[in-house]
């Protein structure tokens, strides 16, 4: 009888220790470089986990690096496939090992390091140079009106915006379509409050130095930072002329949030063209990740800086990887240093070169599609950098980030 007794025993425990070591794996997440890495945001596609844990679900799981539960999001693509990003540091050349727990929920919200909002007037009452009303309200997605145009009032400072607590963007969705930076002086996401009395469109608020920060940058009739074009008939083309324009908020996580924007029939000569872009941020960073996809074969994609005579030209152009164009100097509208980078495939590069108003990088596309970064570096940011001799650190440090990304094992 004890012997039967002692079996039983012996069959529950099995089962017990069988069913926790099958409801858990590792993922291992390998730095390759010797360099610590802060705010690593890890892909993890979740068809390879699938592959190997059938009862892996998506709304039903955890992670630990070690007893800390480690944020995460998810991503839904039903054409590249769903991927879970994880948000981690890695010691140098380190090796970290990611426990996944099945049919146990985070114990808590992740804090949101990363936003993107479109905030518009609803109402669209045009009174034949601005719209009218008192309020912007916040939407997923929005077809832009055939009327409008910049400074009318329709859009909160002027198009989409995302950030991360860094550092802010937005673009004016619009002809001008160039980006723009909102430096900040808080390890804080500020956008929802930035800009939202200013809905005549004149004196706005963000033009002058805030709590959290400012509008930073002079874009004036130039790419800005990172602002998309085309070289033809020796001039940059931007895109001005199209027949029609969605833009909405596709990502908006703790991780990562992201804008995409279709513009159809871009003209540009006698050619028209359909391009997908989309801007996206992880936290911690303040790099922009441009992704673009064009229909229409173009012989030349483009992208650049604004020029400013107080800012110093820096470029590194390597015989592969990734590559940079910066400036850096006294070139925000604080009046102090500001430095501002493109950076790009060497093998997707044509050329660089220079027109009245831009640093600009001429790019190949690659069967239709073009992957390139750009971002700013605000000497009143927390910590921030201050000299030039700085900012050049950072900008090696991304390029060998970039051509070393972390590996993962299952």
């Amino acid at each position: 009888m004890k012997t039967l007794k002692f079996y039983f025993i012996f069959l529950f425990v099995f089962t017990c220790v069988f069913q926790a070591q099958n409801n858990t794996f590792l993922v291992k997440v390998k730095n390759p470089i010797r360099v610590d890495r802060k705010d690593v945001t890890v892909r993890i596609p979740t068809k390879d986990i699938t592959a190997l844990h059938s009862n892996f679900k998506l709304d039903d799981f955890c992670v630990f690096d070690g007893l800390s539960e480690v944020p995460f999001q998810i991503e839904k693509n039903k054409t590249l496939g769903d991927q879970i990003l994880v948000l981690i540091d890695l010691k140098s050349a380190d090796t970290k090992e990611l426990k996944f727990v099945i049919g146990k929920n985070p114990s808590q919200d992740f804090p949101k390091r990363t936003y993107a909002e479109i905030a518009m007037k609803k109402n669209l009452q045009h009174d034949g140079k601005k719209f009218r009303g008192t309020v912007f309200t916040n939407v997923e997605k929005v077809k832009v009106p055939v009327i409008h145009t910049d400074h009318d009032a329709l859009f909160k400072y002027e198009g989409p915006g995302w950030e991360s607590d860094k550092v802010g963007y937005r673009f004016y969705l619009d002809w001008r379509n160039a980006t723009d930076i909102f430096g900040k002086k808080v390890n804080e996401l500020v956008l929802s409050k930035v800009g939202i009395t200013d809905t005549v469109a004149s004196n706005d608020s963000y033009h002058t130095m805030q709590d959290w920060g400012m509008d930073i940058f002079k874009v004036g009739t130039s790419l800005g930072i990172g602002s998309l074009g085309m070289l033809a008939d020796g001039k940059v083309n931007k895109i001005s002329k199209t027949d029609s324009i969605n833009s909405r908020v596709s990502k908006n996580g703790c991780i990562e949030s992201e804008i995409a924007t279709n513009y159809y029939g871009w003209l540009v000569g006698e050619k028209k063209y359909n391009v997908e872009s989309r801007f996206s941020i992880t936290a911690g960073s303040r790099l922009t990740r441009h992704t673009i996809s064009v229909m229409g074969e173009p012989e030349n994609l483009v992208t650049g800086l604004a020029k400013n005579s107080e800012a110093n030209l820096l470029k590194c152009v390597p015989h592969n990887g990734w590559g940079y164009l910066a400036l850096y100097g006294k070139q925000s509208l604080a009046g102090d240093n500001l430095g501002i980078a493109i950076f790009f495939k060497k093998k997707d590069m044509i050329e660089i070169t220079q027109d009245s108003v831009n640093e600009i990088v001429k790019l190949k596309p690659n069967k239709e599609n073009l992957e390139y970064y750009f971002c700013a570096a605000w000497e009143q940011e927390p910590g921030g950098i201050k000299t030039q001799d700085e900012f050049e650190k950072y900008l090696i440090n991304v390029v060998d980030e970039l051509n070393n990304t972390v590996t993962i094992e299952y």
